[in-house]
């Protein structure tokens, strides 16, 4: 019952790992021509300006390559030499730019900035998992367009509680734990009740199954020996 978000999220992800694993690694030069590129369009760069402008990004591209080629067990470290990349490459950008491109890629780096914050390592927010799990559940158990609406405002208000609670985490470990399987266990409940008799029984086997993979998945991740 409490791992109902980790199961569907299990379930609804399978397609993303699927396709991240075809991913293309880009060169650094092919990176920094790929942004450089995105900033002449949005700053209207001059061509001298995109050519100093690639080359800054072909540094920075390169320099994080061989930070996390080389990184050290000291997460604070990096940190902060990841920092001092950023920063030097702002500082060459703005070398480069006029006062008006300047605050234009101001704007532009807070407005990216919340955007990435929601996509790091694929999270998303409240409205984009509950929309995620209830596309899940509505193929998985045949569900009306009024239970699927209903599904999603379970979801919702289920992951924006999760997400609420990760934001202010008590210290208390055993606190926090509760917190989760009582927001997990309520959304439960609730879906539970928009559910027919057959649903539910559908219900609880895709959760037991989801389960078992995930069981067997961590135990075949925890019996594979360590590269090298």
């Amino acid at each position: 019952m409490k791992k109902i978000f980790l199961m569907l999220a299990f379930v609804a992800g399978i397609g993303v790992a699927a396709n991240a694993q075809t991913k293309v690694v880009k060169t650094p030069e092919q990176r920094a021509q790929h942004r450089a590129a995105a900033l002449s369009k949005k700053l209207n760069l001059t061509a001298d300006q995109s050519a100093k402008v690639n080359a800054i990004f072909a540094k920075q591209a390169s320099q994080m390559d061989s930070l996390k080629a080389n990184k050290t067990g000291d997460r604070k470290a990096n940190f902060a030499a990841r920092k001092a990349i950023f920063a030097n490459t702002d500082a060459n950008l703005k070398s480069v730019l006029t006062p008006d491109q300047q605050n234009a890629y101001a704007n532009l780096k807070t407005e990216m900035k919340g955007k990435f914050a929601g996509r790091h390592h694929g999270v998303k927010t409240p409205g984009e998992k509950a929309q995620r799990l209830t596309g899940v559940l509505t193929k998985k158990l045949s569900l009306s367009a009024d239970q699927s609406a209903k599904v999603n405002t379970i979801l919702l208000q289920s992951a924006t509680q999760m997400d609420s609670l990760k934001a202010n985490k008590p210290a208390d470990h055993k606190a926090a734990r509760a917190s989760r399987k009582a927001i997990l266990t309520n959304a439960d409940a609730q879906l539970k009740t928009v559910f027919t008799a057959e649903q539910q029984k559908n219900y609880a086997d895709l959760k037991t199954k989801m389960i078992e993979k995930m069981k067997v998945k961590r135990g075949a991740k925890a019996a594979t020996p360590n590269a090298g």
